[in-house]
Formats: C-alpha cells, sequence, structure tokens
C-alpha cells in the first residue's frame, strides 16, 4: 500500500487558507507547478477531507479537491449520510473514525498514496501517527491570519528532510515523519 501523506501550499507565516476558506489565489499567483508537484499529484490514490466544506455547504464542483481529480474521496464526519456526487466525484462518508477512513482509503488506492485534506484532518491524522510524508510549497507572502496548518500538537514530532526545491518564487519541501519509538 502507497504513503498518507499531507501536500499542502503553506504561507511563510503557516496558513494554508483564509479565515473565509474561498480566496485561494494567493497560493498560485508567485509561480505553478513544479516537478514535485507533478510527481505528489501523480502519486494520489485516494483523498481523505474533513467534513467542514459539506457542513457549511462550501463544498461545490468550483472547489473540489485537486481541481476534481478522480480518485476516491472520503470524507471524515461524526454522522454517517449517503454518498454526494458532484461533478466528476463521489464523495464517501465515513463515520467509522479517522483509523478506520484511513484503512478504507488506503485499500482504495492500492500502490498509490492517500492525499489528506483540511487542517482538522492534518492534526489529526498527524498526531495519531497515520501520517507518512509531508509536502509543503511555501509560498513568499504573509497572510497574518486564517487557518494554521500546524497548531497546538501534544507532543513532538521528527521529521527527514527528504527533498528541497525552488521554483520561481516557491520552495518545495518533502520531508518523512521518523516513527517514534
Amino acid at each position: 500500500m502507497g504513503k498518507v501523506f499531507i501536500h499542502v501550499v503553506m504561507s511563510l507565516d503557516g496558513f494554508i487558507s483564509k479565515l473565509d476558506e474561498m480566496d485561494y489565489a494567493w497560493m498560485f499567483k508567485h509561480g505553478g507547478d513544479d516537478e514535485l508537484t507533478s510527481r505528489m499529484m501523480s502519486e494520489i490514490g485516494a483523498v481523505v477531507l474533513g467534513n467542514k466544506g459539506f457542513r457549511d455547504g462550501t463544498m461545490s464542483e468550483n472547489a473540489l479537491p485537486y481541481g476534481g481529480m478522480q480518485v476516491p474521496q472520503f470524507v471524515v464526519t461524526h454522522h454517517a449520510r449517503d454518498p454526494v456526487t458532484l461533478g466528476p466525484l463521489t464523495f464517501t462518508f465515513e463515520a467509522d473514525g479517522i483509523a478506520r477512513t484511513i484503512e478504507r482509503a488506503k485499500q482504495a488506492a492500492g500502490d498509490k498514496g492517500v492525499a489528506l485534506l483540511g487542517a482538522s484532518i492534518n492534526q489529526q491524522c498527524l498526531e495519531a501517527g497515520f501520517v507518512d510524508e509531508i509536502v509543503i510549497h511555501l509560498v513568499p507572502i504573509i497572510l497574518g491570519d486564517g487557518i494554521r496548518l500546524f497548531e497546538r500538537f501534544g507532543k513532538e514530532i521528527d521529521l527527514r528532510n527528504e527533498e528541497v526545491t525552488t521554483t520561481g518564487q516557491v520552495t518545495s519541501m518533502r520531508f518523512s515523519v521518523v516513527p517514534s519509538v
């Protein structure tokens, strides 16, 4: 089975989204895809995301994960519900906990990886030890406020720097999570 990874664009002050979560233009104004982004995209076999976009009505065909990449989509929720189809994607809602959702996503992804989307899901999976890699595309902007990628962890997590590249104004970093012993 493939790896579970966090793959985000982040501001210099550590935000992966503005507070309104609808303005993403800042992510792309300093450069486009690099070779690492292309590789990460080709590694995605399934996506696990939080329920917030469905709960607050902001998930739409205009804001599909990874531009609508057609891979299985698993939504972690506390309340089971029927699948929802938006454009080419069907979202399966999982209410059996994050561990079971990650297990199902890994099975669906086969040899490919599972991409995590959303600050809460990223943090929960990292704290629980499910994350194998973190890829951050750091853009030269200070947002000043927003939703942070990492917020108040209850433990220290060691990382190993695997790769750093710069394309245009974007610095991309790939880290592996060092298993705790």
